[in-house]
């Protein structure tokens, strides 16, 4: 008896295509066909070009993910997080040589990204869906007419459904994942083809037709298998001669052809050479932080920053980091975004060297890239967790300073030193100076009391989890998006506030300490009566808030209104009445406008509806958004290394408060 030949890998899971059938539209459930078993052409390092058919025989199946009523139903396989599960595979089977599942998606209302999901999936629109699974032990067939094996998976796992634009085709192979498997091969001779009847032999004729037939596609896919092998080798051997022209190593052709002649990957070979330049430098004594010629006061360190911190933006994007530059962000005046030398580096080659730097020959012989990352990132002497929190936390704060908001131009801002409330004093007046009569004495006066405000700030925030996976994947993408989301949610926290608290009572804004609203006639003086956007109606508002006097009522403050605030309806409304020099709201069309060019900024928000206006003065004393002190005036990061998931955990926080500060400088017109 011919012994069989049995060797053990390790792999991470794969995926096919499979497809949606019936819809449910009120119970949010569809019906898919998750397997067929149908034969599939793969490669990998191990076999090359393959064939892999997956047994549907009952008894080679693990089913207990799929019929637990637990199994996962994702947006996409890399969705490994709760937050982004859409749905649950409520029942699952095995019939005819087939796979069917039930999927079914959370409540309407839940998500609104679920929600579009679903949309798309019930209109027909999303039509695809891929099943994930793990191999435990595959019987290895050599091919009858070509060199093309065939895989049969005996002992397999399926676990999870992913929502896809385009399934596994036969040049897919092994998806990265966050764990690799063993799995058992188990390599055997020719099998004869039989028409489904054990110990039953085809009619020769009909054999010899399939086997023709069979030949010519294996023929066909052999040969697009092959194109796709060609072109990734000549992705890799271009990758490696790319790295080491960067590193600039002498002889760099040479070393090159050799890692390109002997099959090097490109991941190793970027190794390689990170392990050939600390190598190199060992032989060579070097000074830490030795002045770079002709770039005065800076050294080799602020260099390596600056020039990996200018690849990094450029890696992921530099066009919100350029806007911020453009406008004048804080802390983005003067910012480098070409990643010149360090151009292609991944973050795992940074990483690497971060550690280099900090000590020679310290990586020399490591290649497991999540370990290279874990020791990056952990290290008390490195630049890479301080370089990666700076990056994160500039694309944070360009996302911050790039999101659409209007209320600053209508709010000032102010900082206090701690979280209590800090007392703003507005002096009081003398009034009117008395008469000194001819040899009189000058009578001794007092500064009188004032009014007191406060102001104060609070914290918000979140924390963020970012994977070592997506560092280990080199998916920048994934890594920016979530600071950039919390950057752009920070400005938009503020920019709700300032307009849910304009909106309390009516528009009437927040109660104040005497339990009257912020905007009221009879306490603060600043409500004009009601009048639809005319040129009369502004001007009474002018005179209305004209009329405001200091604090002890000795004199008038002469405040002139000059941002107008209304709801989207009235813009257009209320940038002619300020454009026009003639008061078209009147009967004579030759009527001067007495309030031509009154408003030097006229704001809308969608966040306001109705008639009513706000008017403000140019000091902006009204509503103060209060910051901490040295926070920038905008959101900020901290960074530790992960606990509770595997990566890095950052807390994004702002600590800021709107506050409705002085109600002489705003007026409120109901409109009609």
């Amino acid at each position: 008896m011919k012994k069989l030949k049995v060797e053990k890998r390790n792999v991470g899971p794969l995926d096919i295509r499979a497809e949606v059938t019936s819809i449910n539209v009120e119970k949010r459930t569809f019906d898919i066909t998750w397997s067929t078993g149908a034969k599939v052409l793969r490669s990998n390092w191990y076999d090359g070009a393959f064939y892999e058919e997956l047994s549907m025989d009952p008894k080679h199946v693990r089913m207990g993910r799929l019929t637990s009523g637990t199994a996962p139903f994702l947006g996409d396989h890399n969705g490994y997080r709760v937050a982004d599960q859409p749905g649950v595979i409520e029942s699952a089977r095995l019939e005819g040589g087939k796979g069917f599942a039930t999927v079914r998606m959370c409540a309407a209302g839940i998500d609104p990204e679920v929600d579009k999901l679903f949309g798309k999936i019930a209109d027909k629109i999303v039509r695809n869906v891929s099943v994930g699974y793990r191999t435990y032990s595959v019987e290895k067939t050599e091919g009858i007419d070509t060199k093309v094996p065939t895989l049969r998976a005996v002992d397999w796992e399926p676990y999870e459904v992913s929502a896809v634009s385009m399934g596994a085709d036969q040049g897919a192979g092994v998806r990265s994942a966050p764990t690799f498997h063993e799995v058992t091969i188990t390599h055997r001779g020719e099998i004869p083809i039989h028409d489904g009847k054990e110990g039953q032999r085809m009619d020769p004729e009909e054999l010899k037709r399939q086997e023709e037939a069979a030949a010519k596609q294996r023929a066909l896919d052999l040969k697009a298998a092959q194109e796709s092998a060609a072109l990734l080798e000549r992705e890799r051997a271009s990758g490696i001669r790319s790295a080491v022209r960067a590193a600039k190593l002498d002889e760099g052709d040479k070393f090159a052809d050799k890692l390109v002649a002997d099959g090097t990957s490109l991941d190793k070979a970027r190794a390689l050479v990170i392990d050939e330049l600390a190598k190199r430098d060992l032989e060579v004594t070097t000074v830490q932080h030795t002045r770079v010629t002709g770039v005065e006061g800076q050294d080799q360190r602020d260099k390596f920053v600056r020039g990996v911190s200018a690849w990094l933006f450029e890696k992921a994007g530099t066009g919100m980091v350029e806007r911020a530059h453009k406008m004048g962000a804080k802390g983005f005046e003067k910012i480098e975004l070409d990643g010149g030398e360090f151009r292609g580096a991944t973050l795992v080659d940074i990483a690497r060297m971060c550690l280099e730097r900090a000590k020679p020959g310290s990586t020399r012989g490591i290649y497991d890239r999540k370990k290279i990352v874990e020791m990056a990132f952990r290290a008390s002497t490195g630049d890479f967790a301080v370089l990666f929190e700076n990056v994160m936390h500039k694309f944070m704060r360009a996302s911050y300073a790039t999101q659409e908001n209007t209320w600053r131009r209508f709010c000032g801002v102010d900082t206090v030193s701690d979280f209590r409330a800090s007392n703003r004093f507005l002096n009081g007046s003398f009034g009117t100076l008395p008469v000194v009569a001819e040899n009189a004495e000058f009578q001794q006066q007092e500064i009188p009391d004032g009014s007191k405000l406060t102001v104060s700030t609070e914290t918000r925030g979140a924390i963020i989890g970012l994977s070592r996976q997506a560092m280990i994947n080199d998916d920048m993408g994934a890594l920016t998006d979530l600071v950039t989301r919390f950057g752009a949610s920070a400005q938009r926290t503020i920019e709700s506030e300032v307009y849910r608290l304009l909106n309390l009572n009516s528009g009437l804004g927040p109660d104040q300490t005497d339990t009257d609203p912020f905007f009221h006639n009879a306490s603060r003086g600043n409500v004009s009566t009601g009048a639809a956007l005319t040129v009369a109606a502004i001007d009474a508002d002018r005179v209305h808030m004209a009329a405001q006097m200091d604090a002890d009522a000795n004199d008038y403050l002469d405040l002139k209104p000059s941002i107008l605030l209304v709801a989207p309806g009235n813009l257009a409304k209320a940038k002619v009445i300020n454009a026009s020099a003639y008061d078209h709201t009147s009967t004579d069309a030759q009527k001067p406008n007495a309030v031509q060019g009154l408003f030097s900024d006229i704001v809308d928000s969608p966040r306001l509806a109705g008639n009513r206006r706000y008017l403000f003065t140019a000091q902006k004393d009204a509503i103060k958004v209060v910051f901490l002190e040295g926070s920038g005036e905008g959101p900020v990061m901290e960074s530790q290394d992960g606990f509770e998931v595997d990566g890095t955990q950052w807390k994004a926080r702002i600590d800021v408060k709107v506050n409705f500060f002085d109600p002489k400088h705003a007026l409120t017109n109901a409109g009609q």
